[in-house]
């Protein structure tokens, strides 16, 4: 039970001002002569509230019509009735006796108020809010208490019926799929479902009276400062908003979330709320995506053979650099000549490049292996080109793309590869190491060796994925083999053709800005196959605003993808691969990339960066490799005035240092 003490509302001489008569109302009393008490009983008849009088012991002395009508059932009385015999319970009769007491002993309260439960005539009980004020006699020192009762009954069960309510409200959401969270206009977390709680790792408990800053990244804390000014000015970018950010687990990991915030206000106050989805797999898929569409533009872009697609009329929609070389179309006349040429309309039913689309549009694939005379010129040039029908996912037909190869090198490279033989025959003698013949033969051969290479890999990876039919497990497996292995072998002929040309000092970089970070994950995905099945552990630390670099992509690329290849190689089953990058103060970017592997010994780490030198040269070798991978990585990182270098144990594992200068 609360007591609300309130001072009297006087006039200026002192005596008690006139109440409004009314439910809730506070009647005030201060002073009067006793003996006119009962006189006064007509004034207190017009009050709607009931209203009682008590002596200093607690005896009713007066009690209104409102108050006989509640309490007594016709024909009795309420005179010489103790206040305490009409209350419900026990507790409250000895609360009664202490606020009675408080009033009556002289202390400073004159006036209060509390809530009672009061019983009726008929056994019935109902709650009132009792006003209290204290009553001298003018002519005495007797003091007596005047009560007056508002009936709250009603408000009670309307605020139960509103609770029963909430609580079915707050059931409900506490069910649904999406994590729900509401907060007052402090940001302090007032309700926390079920949802929540699994997708931030917090217990209800746990979280309920935590500001909402609690579940943000600190980067994003900042930008909840003045919330409460854009609501009220109604700017702000969020609410009424579906916004993807980030959300704080309480294992301190982040992850993507999609949100919908709302705001209202309700008697003055704010309040917030935020229905959460985690998007975690929805941008894993999206940026695989990505990967897989960038993978496949690299492909189409850099690759060394002729690339163009066909409509399912036959007309050409789009096309690669280097058919509109094999073509000779002059680079001004690509789009108007070129791109929309219909190859159907343009041969007769005779021409073989036509049967072979008629072929193609027909779900069929086809080859052609011959000279062609170019359309756009009169250049005659001997082709090898393969063409294959284009379905969607969703077995729509879209066309057919070709793949087209100019003979007209290789026959070259022939020609000059047979005068080289015999030229090499006369001047075998002559040379002055073998280095420099196999540099020279490497060079000749750089066009043969990795042109397979192309459909080799393209249609491993097709039958791989079932698109030319599906396959059993163990196809699948030899498949698998195959596309390794194909890999290795670009990869060696890409290493031996770098050493190659760059003994030649005939490198050219393409230098951009890059982000290291996007650089070494495009490193992780391409050896994902080996990491993945080696159940290695990647831990990756790269501040996000670490500044840009200016390098060479490729080249850049195949710096992290061999040492990364290393030591994925180097380390044993389930081991920990670390990668980190920083600014160093001198404006350079430092990246260290570390492992749990077998380490190198002390008496071999200066040798790693030579050309064609491996730890292990045995003819037992354990472990694959051709000793350029290492030796590569610095000629690319000096390329790009950088350094790298390597600290290791014999078992302990290996660190590659790279320092790279920020744009």
């Amino acid at each position: 039970m609360v007591i609300k003490n309130e001072a009297l509302d006087l006039a200026d001489d002192g005596s008690v001002c006139s109440p409004d008569i009314d439910d809730s109302v506070h009647i005030s009393a201060s002073k009067l002569p006793f003996s006119e008490i009962e006189q006064s009983k007509k004034f207190y008849d017009l009050l709607n509230s009931f209203v009682l009088i008590v002596d200093n012991n607690g005896m009713i002395i007066l009690a209104n019509s409102k108050a006989e009508m509640y309490l007594v059932s016709q024909g009795k009385e309420l005179h010489n009735i103790h206040f305490s015999d009409i209350l419900s319970s026990e507790k409250e009769k000895e609360n009664i006796k202490v606020i009675f007491s408080s009033f009556l002993s002289g202390n400073d309260a004159v006036s209060g108020s509390a809530e009672v439960m009061i019983n009726r005539y008929d056994g019935m009980s109902n709650t009132f809010l009792m006003n209290v004020n204290l009553l001298e006699d003018t002519v005495s020192s007797s003091k007596a208490l005047l009560l007056s009762f508002t009936d709250v009954q009603e408000k009670k069960e309307l605020e139960n019926e509103l609770l029963l309510d909430g609580e079915k409200i707050f059931s409900h959401l506490d069910s649904i799929p999406y994590a729900m969270v509401l907060s007052d206009d402090r940001g302090i977390i007032t309700f926390w479902n079920r949802k929540a709680g699994k997708l931030f790792g917090y217990a209800k408990e746990e979280i309920m009276g935590q500001h909402i800053t609690l579940i943000m990244p600190k980067r994003y804390r900042k930008a909840h400062e003045g919330w409460d000014e854009l609501i009220s000015i109604g700017k702000s970018p969020v609410v009424g908003k579906i916004v993807e950010m980030t959300g704080l687990r309480k294992d301190a990991t982040e992850f993507p979330v999609e949100l919908a915030i709302t705001t209202t206000r309700i008697k003055g106050e704010v309040f917030h709320g935020a229905l959460i989805n985690d998007i975690s797999q929805r941008k894993m898929k999206e940026r695989l995506t990505t990967i897989a569409k960038n993978k496949y533009r690299m492909m189409f872009e850099k690759s060394p053979l002729g690339i163009f697609h066909f409509d399912e009329k036959g007309v050409i929609t789009q096309c690669n650099e280097i058919l509109v070389k094999i073509l000779d179309v002059p680079e001004e006349n690509v789009i108007s000549k070129l791109i929309g040429f219909n190859i159907i309309e343009s041969f007769d039913d005779n021409n073989s490049i036509k049967k072979a689309i008629m072929q193609v549009l027909a779900g069929i694939p086809a080859r052609y292996e011959d000279e062609f005379r170019s359309p756009f010129s009169d250049k005659v040039i001997p082709i090898k080109a393969e063409f294959s029908p284009v379905i969607s996912e969703e077995g729509k037909f879209m066309g057919g793309v070709c793949v087209v190869e100019d003979f007209t090198e290789r026959k070259a490279a022939e020609r000059a590869l047979n005068q080289y033989a015999a030229d090499l025959a006369k001047a075998n003698e002559e040379l002055k190491s073998l280095d420099r013949m196999k540099d020279e033969f490497l060079s000749n051969l750089r066009h043969e060796l990795k042109t397979p290479l192309i459909p080799i890999k393209g249609y491993s990876e097709l039958m791989y994925e079932g698109a030319l039919g599906e396959l059993n497990q163990k196809q699948k497996d030899a498949m698998e083999k195959v596309m390794l292995s194909s890999e290795r072998l670009r990869r060696l002929i890409d290493s031996l053709l770098y050493v190659s040309i760059t003994e030649g000092g005939n490198v050219e970089y393409t230098f951009v800005p890059l982000r290291i970070s996007e650089v070494i994950d495009s490193a992780l995905h391409d050896r994902s196959p080996e990491i993945t099945s080696k159940a290695h552990v990647i831990e990756k630390s790269i501040p996000a605003d670490i500044p840009l670099i200016k390098g060479d992509l490729d080249y850049l690329e195949e710096v992290f993808i061999n040492i990364i290849d290393n030591a994925v190689k180097f380390t044993p089953q389930g081991g920990k691969i670390s990668i980190s990058a920083r600014l160093q103060e001198d404006k350079k970017i430092y990246i260290s990339i570390s492992d749990t592997g077998i380490g190198i010994p002390g008496e071999n780490l200066s040798q790693v960066f030579n050309r064609f030198y491996q730890a292990d040269g045995s003819s037992t070798r354990k472990y694959g490799g051709n000793g350029l991978g290492l030796y590569i990585c610095r000629k690319i990182i000096q390329a790009h005035k950088g350094e790298i270098w390597a600290e290791s144990k014999d078992g302990s594992g290996t660190t590659i240092h790279v320092l790279l200068p920020a744009k």
